[in-house]
């Protein structure tokens, strides 16, 4: 349940995810305020409770993606769990979903007939593709539409080859921003008209939004940028050894590199033929100044460079791992992590929340258990009696 008394305080939201897309977007909801109602399969859950790395029995992966909900175990193949969904669409004001298009109307609550059962509501869809797309019908998990927006091929190295980006997925958290951004959208033209939309989502869109230049120098050029080492468009401008491991340094602006200049007595790099920031950037120059720029690197520790870049403005710094990052003081301020209370572990860091806005409070509660609030919400919400939520429950819901 959000502790909040933020901005969508009041908003109720009905959570049918599963996995990353949906839930981290109904999460998002719920750090604004929303009341987040998580509905989940009688007995089982979210898959992600039974995958990722554990804490005890805990899933991370399950907690990081379903803070500030509540959790109701419902069958939704049951006549009586068809008729709880049915109520719940009737007091809310947005339902989200990131099943296969298709799914939703097999069940009997497409758009057409939840709108039907409430015209207020915004319903979010969001799918591999999205409907309209000639792969409509294909699943969409993160590193298959990485592999097939071109993501996987641009994040490669000459020795391995195409990468899957390091268990971070980051394509569905894109299209779960995208569509809390769609929701909200519609939540305010919703103030206009009175009536709810669809917001349909894709991730295969949401990947090909981040292609940004690359996209169209393609299409012109059929050149593709594929160093994940080196900024192809400054010199210098990439990642470095450096005496304990590895830094980043972007100095390829002319009035960076001037600076890096105060570092180093280097003959080659203080040569003013390559002063010029396209000089730099020529074959001939390209590969040798990221060289030397390396050896000078190489000669202190990647907390001397951060102090250093720090002092001279230069930008650049050490390249952290999650050790690093957790004593980072950076880390500690403006909900940047936040700590929740795991069984057995105490307070943990999680990812926190990255809006501010000033005069709002916000709060943050741990996942909740499967069905923790089943009886509430049958109770509360929907006015059921105990022998009504003791005969739902008997019923295999």
């Amino acid at each position: 349940m959000s502790a909040n008394k933020g901005p969508l305080s009041g908003i109720r939201v009905l959570d049918l995810g599963r996995h990353v897309s949906c839930p981290i977007c109904a999460q998002t909801l719920g750090d604004l305020g929303a009341e987040v109602i998580k509905l989940e399969k009688t007995g089982w859950g979210d898959d992600t409770r039974h995958s990722g790395k554990f804490l005890g029995e805990e899933s991370m992966y399950f907690w990081s993606n379903n803070r500030n909900k509540k959790s109701v175990s419902i069958n939704f193949r049951t006549d009586e769990g068809k008729q709880i969904l049915h109520k719940l669409i009737e007091k809310s004001d947005i339902i989200l979903e990131n099943f296969r298009p298709g799914t939703m109307e097999k069940m009997g609550f497409g758009w057409d007939k939840v709108h039907e059962i409430n015209p207020k509501i915004i319903m979010g869809s969001i799918s591999g593709y999205g409907a309209g797309s000639p792969f409509q019908h294909r699943p969409g998990f993160d590193s298959m539409i990485s592999a097939q927006s071109g993501i996987m091929d641009i994040n490669r190295s000459d020795s391995d080859g195409p990468k899957i980006t390091g268990g971070i997925w980051f394509i569905d958290i894109l299209a779960g921003m995208w569509t809390a951004i769609g929701v909200l959208s519609a939540l305010h033209r919703r103030e206009t008209t009175g009536v709810g939309e669809y917001v349909d989502t894709s991730m295969y869109d949401s990947a090909l939004f981040v292609m940004n230049q690359l996209l169209p120098y393609a299409d012109k050029t059929g050149e593709i940028s594929r160093s994940s080492l080196k900024n192809a468009y400054d010199c210098p401008a990439g990642r470095y050894r450096c005496k304990d491991g590895y830094v980043i340094c972007l100095a390829g602006s002319d009035g960076l590199f001037q600076r890096l200049l105060t570092l180093t007595d280097d003959p080659f790099l203080h040569d003013p033929k390559i002063a010029d920031h396209d000089t730099r950037l020529l074959p001939e120059y390209y590969d040798k100044i990221n060289e030397h720029v390396e050896q000078l690197m190489m000669t202190k520790t990647g907390d001397e460079w951060d102090e250093i870049f720090d002092k001279t403005g230069i930008t650049g710094g050490k390249i952290k791992d999650l050790n690093d990052v957790l004593r980072d003081p950076a880390s500690q301020a403006r909900n940047a992590t936040v700590k929740l209370e795991v069984p057995g572990f105490g307070p943990v860091h999680f990812s926190g929340f990255p809006i501010n806005i000033h005069g709002e409070e916000v709060g943050f509660e741990p996942a909740p258990s499967l069905g923790h609030d089943t009886d509430e919400v049958l109770r509360d919400l929907l006015g059921m009696s105990a022998e009504e939520i003791e005969a739902y429950k008997k019923a295999g819901n």
